[in-house]
């Protein structure tokens, strides 16, 4: 084998699944081996291996062969992958268990659909998993470092917390302080529209991976988002819906186009091949449906629930209202009647900013972080109004620390707050009663809430722990254990301290003692023992004060859209189907709280948000109706 005189070339590509523990013995040579930056390793390989080639030696004989087969291997190691053998799986054992079927969809994209694929299983199979495993084993191969993901913005915040605790990935949110800028963060997670008014920043760079969630938003051919998503540049791309077909026939032709441009040829040409009615396009020509699913086929992976062996047990809802003896009535109505007053110090919003005069670019985006920042001071408070008089005392004694104009007030409000008991509280040990013990998650919105039931069930002789953000990785898994082992009677649990809290093997009953506003955390509580392994039927019992904004979204929002039997994938694709995504419930039910002078027309503004919610789940039903029939 003769020595080559010049350094030998290495082709750009991917890397293969190979075994790096043949390389062990290399570390004799002039180059840092590590099996944790394989892609990395292979480029060191290369360069290293071709510089000594070109370099002149002493012991020509002896080096040379080795040094050519450092070449070669390096080559092999930057070969396209085979994904004969998936990693994610193995690696995320203790995180995500997927379904057979969702592994069969992730080695498809990879092995067959690679560099782009649509994931279009039907509502609540679990795309998110597929998708996150694809993420995670083009990762872990050093195939991929930057990845953005696009999504509703009602549903950011579940994309983080999926990533986090499934897949081991930290997400950054472009509205989180930490997040340093597009040019400089790898691993984004960005609304829609942020998307769009943002694109000259994110279009600057590359991304080795897209996600968009709800891809049917960029069913629109014309939209400035499905033109900029068109237009970024990116190695690999996943579009993922459940309904493909949202709308008309063009929807799936937009989609398509956007991972396999030109496979359906022009707009024109791919009505004239399919649509049987021009004027709706919902109708596909005779003769042409099998031919229709058989190209999409060679792009999507779709998922049908019958072709599952996915079998959750029921769910059963009862909501218990208690009426608010005088004291606490009097302190719900002072400290909203103080919400109020710092509702009305708000800027407007920026829809209203620019219709009243324009302003300087700059003072908009401030004017818009005021207003974010206060709604979200506003809001922490009124949960812990909602949570309980302990709760709403420590976070008024808070304020006052920060505020000292308002000091001596805020102190008052405490103090009295401090002195009234809760009425939930005594809800909540009668229906312990009536359990006869069986083990009960109880979930609050607040620490303060969560340490005074603990005690209150300690006095009564029940073993009970708070599960709460602040405990370590370690003395959360001590809890469970207890838990499902049967040491704990129950588990106080705020929403912080909810992830990765598994509770099915023992518990079925679940308690919102606290109503959250954003449906996706309601959801995601029960789905702490509602999951794959309960083998009974779960039930869930809400709390809420008589006559209070809490009891209206209960009774006129969520009961509305059935939110408590609703997956958490049904959900998802209701709240993308509401202003696209856009919707924040949050901030539309505090805003007609504090907008609101009558009880009366509080609850025709909770009626309203309903109303919109429904109307989108019924939209949504209608996409997934027409996505079956051509589709299958």
């Amino acid at each position: 084998m003769s020595q080559p005189n010049t350094p030998m070339p290495i082709p750009p590509a991917t890397l293969a699944p190979t075994d790096l523990s043949d390389l062990s013995d290399l570390s004799d040579l002039p180059v840092r081996v590590s099996v944790r930056d394989p892609h990395g390793l292979a480029s060191r390989l290369a360069v290293t291996a071709a510089a000594a080639a070109a370099a002149p030696s002493n012991d020509h004989a002896a080096g040379s062969a080795r040094w050519y087969a450092l070449a070669l291997r390096a080559r092999e190691l930057r070969a396209p992958a085979a994904f004969d053998t998936l990693l994610a799986p193995r690696v995320l054992r203790e995180r995500v268990e997927p379904l057979p079927y969702q592994t069969r969809v992730v080695e498809r994209v990879l092995r067959e659909l690679a560099p782009a694929a649509i994931l279009a299983d039907e509502v609540g199979l679990g795309k998110t998993i597929e998708a996150g495993l694809v993420y995670k084993e083009l990762a872990l191969r050093g195939i991929i470092r930057s990845a953005l993901v696009l999504a509703p913005k009602a549903l950011l915040a579940q994309w983080q917390a999926e990533l986090r605790e499934r897949f081991d990935a930290d997400f950054v949110l472009t509205d989180e302080k930490r997040f340093r800028g597009f040019a400089h963060d790898d691993r984004v997670i960005c609304s829609l529209p942020q998307f769009v008014r943002s694109f000259e920043r994110v279009g600057a760079r590359s991304w080795d991976l897209l996600v968009v969630d709800e891809a049917h938003l960029l069913a629109n051919p014309a939209s400035k988002r499905r033109r900029a998503v068109a237009l970024l540049r990116t190695r690999w791309r996943l579009l993922l819906t459940a309904t493909p077909v949202a709308n008309k026939l063009t929807d799936l032709y937009s989609l398509v186009d956007l991972v396999r441009p030109g496979v359906f040829g022009t707009p024109r040409e791919f009505e004239a091949e399919y649509v049987a009615d021009p004027g709706t396009a919902r109708v596909v020509k005779l003769g042409r449906v099998a031919a229709l699913r058989e190209a999409v086929h060679d792009v999507t992976c779709r998922t049908r629930r019958a072709e599952t062996t996915i079998a959750f047990t029921a769910r059963h809802v009862e909501t218990h209202t208690v009426a608010m003896a005088p004291d606490e009535d009097a302190m719900v109505a002072e400290v909203t009647t103080y919400l109020r007053a710092l509702y009305r110090r708000l800027p407007p919003s920026a829809a209203r900013a620019a219709h009243a005069a324009p302003t300087a670019e700059r003072g908009g985006q401030a004017a818009k972080a005021n207003r974010g920042a206060l709604i979200r001071e506003i809001l922490a408070l009124q949960q812990s109004l909602s949570s309980s008089p302990r709760a709403i005392a420590w976070s008024l004694r808070r304020r006052a620390e920060r505020h000292p104009d308002e000091r001596d007030a805020l102190l008052a409000l405490a103090e009295r707050c401090e002195r009234v008991e809760s009425a939930k509280e005594r809800l909540l040990l009668a229906l312990l009663d009536a359990l006869r013990g069986e083990p009960a998650l109880i979930f609050t919105l607040r620490l303060q809430t969560a340490e005074r039931l603990r005690a209150v069930l300690r006095g009564r002789g029940q073993a009970v722990e708070c599960y709460v953000g602040a405990l370590s990785r370690a003395d959360r898994e001590e809890l469970v254990e207890r838990f499902n082992g049967g040491a704990l009677d129950a588990l106080i649990a705020t929403d912080a301290g909810a992830e990765g809290l598994n509770l099915q093997r023992r518990c079925r009953i679940v308690v919102n003692y606290d109503l959250h506003w954003n449906p996706m955390r309601i959801e995601q509580r029960i789905g702490r023992v509602h999951r794959l392994g309960q083998s009974r039927d779960v039930a869930v019992h809400n709390f809420a004060l008589r006559d209070t904004v809490d009891e209206y979204v209960l009774r006129l929002l969520y009961e509305k859209i059935n939110l408590f039997t609703m997956t958490v994938g049904a959900l998802e694709t209701v709240l993308a189907e509401a202003h696209d995504g856009e919707l924040d419930v949050e901030e539309r039910i505090l805003e007609a709280l504090l907008t609101s002078g009558t009880r009366e027309r509080l609850t025709v503004e909770v009626a309203a948000l309903g109303q919109e919610l429904s109307d989108a789940r019924d939209r949504q039903r209608d996409a997934e109706s027409l996505t079956e029939g051509v589709l299958g």
